[in-house]
């Protein structure tokens, strides 16, 4: 039987949880790491009896690690920070809701430095111009081909 929070590892312990009623009863299998990490006095306080206890090992198995640096999803949505580059990947569906939900979405939309706006635009304008060099050339128009590679000199003296 596998273990109720994590639902990976085999379930070593076993827990009965008694109910008010007599003769009714729930079980809680756990792994040895799991039962180490979970206080069943916890469940028993919060009254995690009986049909609330299923959704408390529902939310247990979504209990994402990275697979690189094992930081819990919990603590990425909590502090906002990842703990690798690998982290990204691990939870890419959860920090694009996370973000979707707390900024309003997950596209920049306020404004950009100008220089980093003058320097889009040359390089947009130097790649235009080598795509209309390169079809000058293969057209045989040398004497366009030759403004258009001062032009193109120039744009790069700017970048």
């Amino acid at each position: 039987m596998r273990c109720d929070f994590c639902g990976h590892r085999e379930a070593a312990v076993v827990v009965y949880l008694a109910q008010e009623r007599a003769g009714s009863g729930d079980k809680l299998f756990l792994c040895r790491k799991c039962a180490m990490r979970v206080s069943v006095a916890h469940l028993l306080e919060m009254g995690l009896r009986s049909g609330r206890i299923q959704k408390e090992r529902t939310l247990g198995r979504q209990r994402k690690r990275c697979p690189f640096c094992l930081l819990p999803l919990r603590v990425v949505l909590e502090r906002g920070f990842v703990g690798c580059p690998y982290c990204y990947n691990a939870f890419s569906r959860e920090i694009e809701r996370w973000a979707r939900e707390e900024q309003a979405g997950n596209h920049h939309r306020g404004s950009m430095p100008w220089r980093f706006v003058r320097k889009k635009k040359i390089q947009e304008s130097l790649s235009q111009a080598l795509r209309d060099f390169e079809r000058c050339v293969a057209e045989e128009r040398y004497e366009q081909a030759e403004r258009l590679k001062k032009l193109i000199e120039r744009l790069r003296s700017l970048l």
